[in-house]
This record gives structure tokens, C-alpha cells and sequence, in this order.
């Protein structure tokens, strides 16, 4: 059996996390700008997900706001450092950057693309050209923070305006033509988050604004640009709203939407007053910190609180016959995950991941392509179900069903619906008394469904429970069975559970705890059959493995145990890694082991020898959630950041590159050989350094002193002969550096500085000293050789004036003769 010891890895990293600023987008909807702490992720949404760029601030400041410009060509942004910089998406470059007085919050761009504004903490308001790069309006008069900017132009018109709302509740209303505020207002009595204005649409001379605030409610304003501004009405929005828009599309000149808190967005007719439709709110406790409208306002995303993004097509929810319908939105991106606790493979293809995050929502997402490495997989499915944490997620072989475990003391059974090709609950299991910790579904589904659920739990117990038969297909099952009584019930354990596993023939179970034990199960009667207690600390995981009557556990006392299902005793313990050990898996048909750490890192396991194989280092923080697929030649590990490596098998594949690179090295090693005898020290000193090997370079240059000719031997500017002194003064940069690295490490030695003294004059004699001091690293390679060539000058000089002494004793010598 041929070991897996190569894997090479695809990443997915969080895109939108770690920052206030709210994420923006292009008119068309085509490309997503997003912040993560002191970096902006440029991502193309269509026609395929893919990463574009990643834009890095260089002062390491944290981005408070950034705006893309409708025709998605430029972005402007701005951080902590009260810096505004303006960047080419198709580059990523910086083409303009200026200071601003304030911090900033508030940004926003207008149709044409042409200028941004950017309100401050201050109450300053300034415009800027975003091609030319300067200063076109600058606005004074707020009392409070700028809380919202919008922006109204018609084309080939005078009517230019800006709408500007503060954290007092106050709004002003600028002429950009005239270069003043034509209109003041405060009708809020909390900070203004959201602005909207359009011409009205039977008279072109009025226009129509509405503003919300953090104070619940809705203000309808009728204006001009002259002295009228009136408002018409005051509509409660009973939520804090923190974004709102008219919505243009089928003349639907009575509906307004807003958003904010309770992560509802609702659509409001201003002739009533009052709510016609609204979105479905989540259980999570969740708020929409922003709306990016799109396409004209036919469509756009709403932002939550946990940097999700959910899109919504406007045409089609206003064209429900049912206006009083809470609707659901049409698809979702995920800007990060946070946690990843657990993951299982499901679908039909087994081509998605469903992930236990820290959020009561059960989260599934595609697996990225192996071929298509571009391809970004930030969609994301969200189901409702639970009211509290999910913990611990399981499925079957076929990846039809799926269980979930949470910390609201239930677990979930969810049936994938082919017509719909979503999941949907199917059962829900009320029992424990807390926290459900892990969670197992049987791995023989014989009936074509899983009979049986077992739950683990901190109130110290397991629970296996009944899955009733389905009566027909999913698309027909619209209720969800409910079970608060378990078919039986064993207290397993003194502390909390961790980890509960099946074996392959679903007859007897597994379950891990913090107790420091490991414990057997009977699966049919549930009585207890071994405890495996032989671990210094808590356990965290257990596995079967699928081919042998053995299972491995793994402790915070940093070693996985392997052991013998019929003797009950240690079999193997490996060891290895340098803190808890929180994930295991038997992989390649039970002769390997993966297993994942506090440490960040992915170890590969021989069981035979217990050795460690390969260490897979990709992660920057404890790594939660492990999952294999297709025994080992796809691996899935997902840390506490919400980063993602998809770890797949290459073994095969870098047999044969090892195998070509020492063919290549042999006969490498022969054409050296070659040159050495033909006296040919070109060749043979280009061919040593890019073997990069210390050794073969150095016999080269040592060799090359023993054929010095005469006359090169009289010239004080020969060090090696002619021929290789002429091959130094042609290297490049990279050669250089690798060269003096070498005479670095000679230089350390008695027996070959000598050689490491001559190549560095023989460099010194051939290139610009001013040359080789920009060349980056070339200093710190400097400063590792002059200490010991100090050393080496200073036992010269004790070697000269010992032979001092000795010249004196036979001078007295010869006297006394």
C-alpha cells in the first residue's frame, strides 16, 4: 500500500470581516468591493465569482469607509489614518491619495462616476474629482458627525445636488452648481442613516426626498431648489433604520424600503403609511447595517451585522399576488464564517459543505473545483432552525440527510429536496437538558433512510432516537416531526461530552469527553461495553475506522491514541504536535491517520510505524472542523478565523517530479563532472551554483586555483584564473546574492574561508560596491560575514607575531652555536 505524504492546497479565506466600513458595489452589480480589517477584497460576482485583487493599505490602518464608483472603475477609500486614496480596480493601484481634516464614515459617488463625497467626524463634507484627484466643494455646517450622504443629478441640467444627514438628526440639502446649502432641516431627533431623493414624477420642477433615522421613523419630504421644503409626512418604521431608498421600478412611485434593525428589510407604501411586505427575520440575533442598491434599484443586497450579504430582486417580490407575505431573499454571499466548529460533505455529489459556525443558522456552501482554482465559492445557503449555536453537524454516506446539534438543547434531522435542491428539516429532537454537544447518524442506510439518531450532550447523557420513515418524496413532506422522548437514555459520562462516532456496521458506538475517557457503546441496547481511559487530559474527538477494528482518540494532553476494538488496549500513540489535539481521521484504507491541532497545523500519520509523515502548515489559529473525503485523497480543515484548506492528494503526482528532478540531478552531476575535467570553469562554476549545493560550488572554485597560469599569476587582479574571474563580474543579482550567502556560511569555517575571501574580493574587484549595497538582503549577509573576518584577520595577526618569537629564539640559537 502506497502512503499518502504529498498534498497541495486550495485556500478560502474569509473576504469581508473585521471592519465597520460596509462592503460596496457596482452599478451593474458585476463587482463587490469588501474591507477585512487594513485590506479591501475586489471580488467579480458575475459572470463568475472570482477575486480580482486584493488592495493592502500601507499604513496598516484600519478602512472606515470605501465607495466603487457606479461604472465599477475606480475606488475610493479611506482609514484611521484620515487618508483618502483613490485605487484602479483593474490594477489595484493607488493613482491619488490625500489627507482629509476628520475621520470618516460616509462616503458616496454619484451617476456619472465623476466625483465622491466624503463626510466627516467633524461635520465637514468634502467633493472631490475622482480622475483629476482634488478638492471640487468643501462644506461646512453640520454640528455632529456625517451620518449619511446621497447624492441627485440630472444629466445635461443644473440641478446638481448633495444630501447630507448628521448624528444630531439634522439635514442639509447643498446646491453643488451654486456651491451652497439651499435647504436645512431637523426633523430627527437621532442620527439620520438613510437618504433618497428623485424628481417628482408629474412635476419636474418639485422633488420628492425621505430620510430615516435611528429614531424609528420615516420622514417625506416634497422640495425644490429654491425655498420649498416641506414635509409631507412622518411614517413609524418600528425599527431602527439605517438604510432607505425609493424603489422606481413598474412605476412604483408609492413604495420606499428600508432597513435596520431586527435584520428586516420592509417595504412601506407612503400613501398608507404602514408595511406591505418584509423580509423574513432570522433567528440569530442579527441587524442590516447597510442596502447596496443596483441595476436602476431593481435590485440589491442587503448587509448584515455578521458581514453576510443577501441579495434581493425587487421586480419579483412587488409582483406577489400576496403583498402581506414575508418573503425570503434570493440568494446569499458569505463574507466570513467566523468559527467553523464542524463540517460534513452532503448533496447528491457530495459537492457541498454543511458547517456547524458560531450562529444558530446552518450554513452550506459549495467545495471549490479542483480545476477551476479561479473560481471564488463564496455562496452560501442559510437555514433556520435553530435558536441557539450550532455545534456539531453529521450526515449519511449518501449525503441525502443531515443532523444538527446545538446549544439551544436540540438537534435537527434536515432531507434534501431534489425539486428544490435545498434541505429542509424533516424532524426535531427535544430532550436534553443542555447543551447538545455531538451528534451521529448510522453510516448503513438499508431502507434507504437513517432508522436511528444519537445525541451526546452536557448534561452528561446520550440519547438514541427514532427517525420516522418518510412517506413520500421530500417535496411532499411539509411537516416536521417533533420527538421529546428518546427510544433510551444513559448517563455516559462525568464531565462534558465532545465527540460521539459510529462504527461502520452501526453496532456498537463511541463517545469522548473531557472525563478523560473514552467510552463503548452497545448502539442497539445502549449498555456499556469498555472504557478506554489512558489519556492525561480531556478528549476531543474519536473516530472508527472504517476498514479494521481499531479507532483512534485524541486529548489535550497533545497525542492520538490508537486502539484495538478487541482487546481494548493501546495499540499506538502518536505524538507530535505541540498543543491540544481536536480532530482525527483514519484515511487510505486504515493505514493512515490525518489528525488537527490547537497548533494551526495538519499532521499524516503511518499507523504501522506511528510515525509522522507529513506536516500540512496553512493555518493561523486553532483548527476546529475537520473532514475527509474519498478516503484521504480530499481533505477539508477550517480553523477559529473562518479560514478554509482544501487539502488534495498529490503523492502520485510528486512521485514523478521527484523521480524526473533526480534523473535531472544525475545527469547534472555528470555534465560537473565533465566541465571539471575539460577545465571548462564557465560551464562548470553556472552549473554548480544552480545546483545550489555549497559543496560542489566550492570544489569548483577551490580546483580552479590549482590551474592558474603564469601569467595570471603575476596579475594582482586575478583571485581564482581569468576565465572564472570574468564568469563573477557577469552574475546577476540573484547569483550575487546566493553567492555571498555561500561565502557566509564558508567564512564560518577554518578550513574554507580561505575560499570565501577570495570569492568575496574577487566580487568586490568586478562589481559597483554602490550596486551591491541596494541588492535587498545583501546587508544582512554583510553584517553575518564581517564578524567572522575579523576573527580570522585577528588570528593572522597572533600567527605573525608568534612567528616573531620564533625568528628571535633561532636568532640566539645560531649565536650560541
Amino acid at each position: 500500500m502506497d502512503l499518502k505524504t504529498s498534498y497541495k492546497n486550495t485556500e478560502l479565506d474569509p473576504i469581508y470581516a473585521g471592519s465597520g466600513a460596509i462592503a460596496t458595489i457596482s452599478e451593474d452589480g458585476s463587482i463587490l468591493a469588501t474591507p477585512i480589517l487594513d485590506e479591501i477584497n475586489v471580488v467579480q460576482l458575475k459572470p463568475t465569482q472570482k477575486k480580482l485583487v486584493t488592495i493592502s493599505n500601507d499604513d496598516e490602518q484600519e478602512i472606515t469607509a470605501l465607495k466603487l464608483t457606479p461604472d465599477g472603475k475606480y475606488l475610493c477609500y479611506v482609514s484611521q489614518a484620515q487618508l483618502l486614496k483613490i485605487a484602479e480596480v483593474s490594477t489595484g493601484k493607488i493613482v491619488r491619495s490625500m489627507k482629509i481634516s476628520s475621520p470618516a464614515y460616509i462616503m458616496d459617488s454619484e451617476l456619472t462616476s465623476t466625483l465622491v463625497a466624503i463626510g466627516g467626524t467633524d461635520g465637514s463634507i468634502i467633493v472631490v474629482d475622482i480622475e483629476n484627484g482634488y478638492i471640487t466643494h468643501s462644506f461646512k455646517g453640520h454640528g455632529g458627525t456625517i451620518s449619511s450622504l446621497k447624492f441627485h443629478g440630472e444629466l445635461n441640467s443644473n440641478t446638481w445636488l448633495l444630501c447630507s444627514g448628521d448624528t444630531n438628526g439634522m439635514i442639509k440639502i447643498w446646491d453643488l452648481v451654486k456651491r451652497r446649502c439651499i435647504h436645512t432641516v431637523q426633523e430627527h431627533n437621532s442620527a439620520v442613516r438613510g437618504l433618497d431623493i428623485r424628481a417628482k414624477a408629474d412635476d419636474s420642477d418639485l422633488l420628492q426626498m425621505i430620510s430615516g433615522g435611528r429614531d424609528d421613523i420615516i420622514n417625506f419630504w416634497e422640495l425644490n431648489t429654491k425655498k420649498k421644503c416641506t414635509l409631507l409626512k412622518t411614517i413609524p418604521a418600528h425599527q431602527q433604520v439605517e438604510a432607505c431608498g425609493f424603489v422606481t421600478i413598474n412605476d412604483s412611485t408609492d413604495i420606499i424600503y428600508t432597513a435596520g434593525g431586527d435584520a428586516v428589510l420592509q417595504f412601506i407604501s407612503l400613501d398608507k403609511g404602514s408595511v406591505v411586505m418584509k423580509s423574513k427575520q432570522p433567528v440569530e440575533e442579527l441587524f442590516i447595517i447597510g442596502v447596496l442598491s443596483m441595476k436602476n434599484g431593481s435590485e440589491l443586497y442587503a448587509v448584515m451585522s455578521d458581514q453576510s450579504l443577501h441579495l434581493l430582486n425587487i421586480e419579483s417580490v412587488l409582483l406577489l399576488e400576496d403583498k402581506t407575505t414575508v418573503f425570503n431573499f434570493n440568494s446569499s454571499i458569505a463574507g466570513n464564517h467566523g468559527t467553523i466548529a464542524d463540517m460534513r460533505f452532503i448533496g447528491p455529489s457530495l459537492n457541498k459543505l454543511a458547517l456547524a459556525t458560531n450562529s444558530p443558522t446552518l450554513r452550506i456552501i459549495p467545495v471549490p473545483n479542483e480545476n477551476d482554482t479561479d473560481h471564488l465559492p463564496i455562496d452560501v445557503d442559510m437555514y433556520d432552525g435553530h435558536e441557539d449555536l450550532l455545534n456539531a453537524v453529521d450526515s449519511t454516506e449518501d449525503g441525502l440527510w443531515l443532523a444538527t446539534a446545538s446549544k439551544d438543547n436540540t438537534a435537527i434531522v434536515w432531507r434534501y429536496n431534489e425539486d428544490t435542491e435545498k434541505f429542509q428539516q424533516y424532524a426535531k429532537y427535544m430532550g436534553h437538558s443542555a447543551t447538545v454537544t455531538a451528534i451521529g447518524l448510522p453510516n448503513v442506510t438499508l431502507r434507504h433512510w437513517p432508522e436511528f439518531l444519537l445525541t451526546a450532550s452536557n448534561d452528561l447523557t446520550i440519547k438514541k432516537w427514532s427517525i420516522p420513515k418518510p412517506k413520500g418524496p421530500a417535496s411532499i413532506e411539509d411537516v416536521v416531526h417533533e420527538f421529546k422522548s428518546s427510544d433510551y437514555t444513559r448517563r455516559a459520562h462525568d464531565k462534558d461530552i465532545n465527540a460521539l462516532s459510529i462504527s461502520p456496521n452501526d453496532s456498537v458506538f463511541a463517545t469522548a469527553s473531557y472525563d478523560k475517557t473514552c467510552k463503548i457503546w452497545e448502539l442497539e441496547t445502549g449498555e456499556l461495553k469498555a472504557t478506554l481511559a489512558n489519556h492525561k487530559r480531556g478528549l476531543w474527538d474519536v473516530s472508527f475506522c472504517q476498514f479494521d477494528k481499531i479507532l483512534a482518540t485524541c486529548s489535550g494532553d497533545k497525542t492520538i491514541k490508537i486502539w484495538s476494538l478487541d482487546t481494548f488496549s493501546v495499540l499506538k500513540t502518536l505524538e507530535g504536535h505541540t498543543n491540544a489535539v481536536q480532530r482525527c481521521h483514519f484515511i487510505n484504507k486504515n493505514h493512515q491517520l490525518v489528525s488537527t491541532g490547537a497548533d494551526g497545523l495538519v499532521k499524516i500519520w503511518d499507523c504501522s510505524s506511528g510515525e509522522c509523515l507529513k506536516t500540512l502548515d496553512g493555518h493561523n489559529n486553532r483548527i476546529w472542523a475537520l473532514s475527509v473525503f474519498d478516503d484521504g485523497n480530499l481533505i477539508v480543515t477550517a480553523d477559529a478565523d473562518g479560514v478554509f484548506q482544501f487539502w488534495r492528494d498529490c503523492t502520485e503526482a510528486q512521485r514523478e517530479i521527484d523521480i524526473e528532478m533526480e534523473k535531472q540531478k544525475v545527469e547534472q552531476e555528470q555534465s560537473l563532472q565533465n566541465y571539471l575535467a575539460n577545465e571548462d570553469w564557465t560551464n562548470a562554476f553556472l552549473l554548480a551554483i544552480t545546483l545550489d549545493h555549497p559543496m560542489r560550488l566550492f570544489n569548483v572554485l577551490r580546483r580552479s586555483l590549482d590551474y592558474v597560469s603564469a601569467a595570471d599569476e603575476d596579475d594582482k587582479n586575478i583571485i581564482f584564473n581569468r576565465e572564472l574571474d570574468n564568469v563573477i563580474s557577469t552574475l546577476n543579482e540573484d547569483q550575487l546574492l546566493l553567492l555571498m550567502k555561500r561565502c557566509r556560511d564558508w567564512n564560518t569555517n577554518a578550513r574554507t574561508h580561505t575560499i570565501a575571501q577570495k570569492t568575496i574580493r574577487c566580487i568586490l574587484l568586478h562589481h559597483n560596491i554602490s550596486d551591491l549595497s541596494e541588492i535587498q538582503g545583501m546587508m544582512k549577509i554583510i553584517d553575518g560575514i564581517i564578524p567572522y573576518t575579523q576573527r580570522h584577520f585577528a588570528r593572522v595577526d597572533n600567527l605573525v607575531e608568534q612567528s616573531y618569537i620564533l625568528d628571535y629564539a633561532l636568532v640566539q640559537m645560531d649565536k650560541l652555536l
